[in-house]
């Protein structure tokens, strides 16, 4: 019998605790290659989220919900990781904190909790930042200098000759995340192996990133026909965030559809608002907005794309005449 647990891990063979437990050990290779990148402050910006996230859940749990055992499901530790790799190391300590209890609150538990949350709690608060803060989420801090001083740890501005990315970056450069950008969405490698891991422990389902990343990957050339090139098009995809998001946040399970065909259609959405926005709209809304916006239709997929029922024509229960 399977053990009792919080949807929309309810089919699931292992408990919610396991999954994002596995999510961590996944996303660790690219907190240790964001240290070694940019300095112990971002086990300090990791530190703050993760603890706000954590306590915020817990105290609303217990306020809002008495009557509901507290599960400590590891869920508010990825968000708050997951946040924390999607902004600039310069970033205010307490302007993370108070993304992770926006999040926390209106985002997650104002819904009820984890797995009844309709938009991903850690890219709500990178909306928030992007918002509230858009001066400190511009990445400008060429990784490997000055982040190592006492100067850079407490305050997290970079001295005057750490400035935006050279012009001879070169293709290893970009391989190994060593280009200017969020602190945990530059390196190719360690977000593939990361993706491995959730393969591994079959909790990666391949049908909404690879549809995302290829819309993004045929639509490049027509929605960038002024500036088309390789360089150009690995460089956008590492600094904006397209491989991380589409490993992590865009396959949260809870905010996806449950359907293959229907996360077929919510991954290649997803990518086309990107391209739209990017080539459009404001390039710094175009990796965090779109998945949010098919956030917010996944319960209509969940409605009209579903499997079918054994032995029924249709999804839909039949109404007795």
């Amino acid at each position: 019998m399977k053990r009792k647990q919080l949807a929309p891990h309810i089919h699931a063979d292992q408990p919610a605790a396991e999954r994002y437990m596995y999510v961590l050990v996944a996303l660790l290779p690219i907190v240790i290659g964001a240290v070694f990148y940019y300095g112990i402050r971002v086990l300090l910006l990791t530190a703050v989220s993760c603890s706000v996230f954590f306590f915020c859940d817990y105290l609303s749990s217990k306020k809002m919900y008495p009557e509901l055992p507290f599960h400590a499901d590891y869920s508010s530790l990825v968000s708050g990781m997951i946040l924390v790799m999607l902004v600039p190391v310069s970033s205010a300590f307490w302007a993370v904190a108070l993304a992770a209890a926006f999040s926390s609150l209106l985002v997650k538990q104002a819904f009820g909790g984890v797995g009844r949350n309709i938009f991903n709690p850690a890219l709500a608060a990178r909306a928030f930042l992007q918002i509230a803060f858009p001066a400190q989420m511009v990445a400008v801090e060429q990784p490997m200098e000055h982040f190592w001083g006492l100067r850079s740890l407490l305050t997290g501005k970079a001295l005057a000759s750490s400035a935006l990315v050279s012009a001879d970056v070169g293709m290893l450069d970009v391989i190994s995340g060593r280009i200017c950008g969020m602190v945990g969405t530059t390196s190719l490698v360690l977000i593939a192996i990361g993706a491995v891991i959730l393969f591994e422990r079959k909790l990666f389902s391949v049908y909404a990133p690879v549809s995302f990343f290829l819309v993004i990957v045929l639509g490049y050339i027509p929605f960038n026909w002024t500036s088309v090139g390789l360089m150009e098009f690995f460089l956008w995809c590492i600094r904006g965030g397209v491989l991380f998001i589409a490993v992590f946040p865009l396959h949260d399970c809870t905010t996806m559809p449950m359907d293959k065909w229907a996360q077929c259609l919510f991954g290649g959405g997803a990518g086309l608002l990107t391209l739209i926005l990017y080539r459009f709209g404001n390039a710094s809304y175009a990796m965090i907005y779109p998945v949010l916006m098919m956030n917010a239709l996944t319960p209509v997929f969940d409605y009209y794309i579903r499997p079918r029922a054994f032995s029924k024509a249709s999804w839909f229960r039949e109404v007795d005449k």
